[in-house]
């Protein structure tokens, strides 16, 4: 089974026309993953990006409803899916993750919980995961998890 991790700004990217989107959405499909997990952190920072272009005048209120409607089409047909995390699990580790890497690698907080997130998922079911980041600090770190991490 194929599986993959993306972290909020790469599944950003497959809702949000940027210079990397069309790459991203030709390796997911290549890789045909069963579902693309999205968890609480996801939602909170997905919420936060549209509200910030929405802000800096990137978007109109129109094209932010669109990307939250395909989100939640997406939802609906579970291509997006919700795992059940135990979020006291996820923090445990994210601190562990940052006494291990946080020095070595510039490792921030919402990148470790990230990290966190996919090993509790990586950890739920057997299968190969990819983590899809497009931050240098957080794709070193999964990689030092044994993540393949892509691009």
């Amino acid at each position: 089974m194929n599986r993959v991790y993306l972290d909020t700004s790469a599944l950003v990217k497959l809702y949000v026309e940027e210079p990397e989107s069309a790459a991203l959405a030709a390796f997911v499909v290549q890789l045909a993953p069963d579902f693309m997990p999205y968890h609480s952190l996801h939602e909170l920072e997905c919420a936060h990006a549209l509200e910030r272009r929405l802000g800096d005048g990137a978007f109109a209120a129109r094209q932010a409803a669109e990307v939250r409607r395909w989100m939640e089409r997406d939802l609906g047909a579970m291509i997006l899916r919700r795992p059940l995390l135990e979020w006291s699990e996820v923090f445990a580790a994210a601190i562990r993750l940052t006494r291990r890497h946080g020095r070595k690698h510039g490792l921030r907080s919402l990148d470790s919980l990230h990290v966190a997130a996919a090993l509790a998922i990586k950890g739920s079911s057997p299968g190969r995961i990819v983590f899809v980041t497009y931050d240098e600090r957080q794709a070193r770190t999964a990689k030092a998890e044994k993540f393949e991490v892509w691009p």
